[in-house]
């Protein structure tokens, strides 16, 4: 198999995590940034998952796993968190910030384990 194709595989999850990360986006309007919130922990619950599967009896492709994991680099999206945490203490108050950050981060991980503790 060339290094193309996996290559090929991984951008082609990459641009279908990023094309639903924009549909999501479009669809969650609040003042506070809830879409990012979500697609960061529907990412991380299925990174989860597939890391559980991953090291389970079952061997995937590579294929499968460049595309698997692409998709998630290209659904979730950290640059925006940031961006919109520095935002939310610039345009509110440092608590709303924190609140973000540590919701996020709390969650992501949250979802994560769970994803593993599901497939076990």
């Amino acid at each position: 198999m060339s290094q193309f194709y996996l290559h090929a595989m991984f951008g082609l999850g990459g641009g279908l995590g990023a094309v639903l990360r924009h549909w999501i986006a479009l669809r969650v309007r609040h003042d506070l940034p809830f879409a990012t919130l979500i697609v960061n922990v529907l990412g991380s619950l299925l990174l989860g998952l597939w890391v559980g599967y991953l090291g389970g009896p079952v061997d995937m492709g590579e294929e499968e796993k460049r595309l698997v994991f692409g998709f998630c680099g290209g659904f979730t999206t950290f640059s925006s968190f940031a961006y919109q945490s520095l935002e939310l203490r610039r345009q509110r108050t440092i608590m709303l910030a924190a609140g973000n950050i540590l919701l996020s981060l709390g969650l992501c991980w949250f979802a994560f384990w769970l994803g593993l503790v599901m497939i076990r």
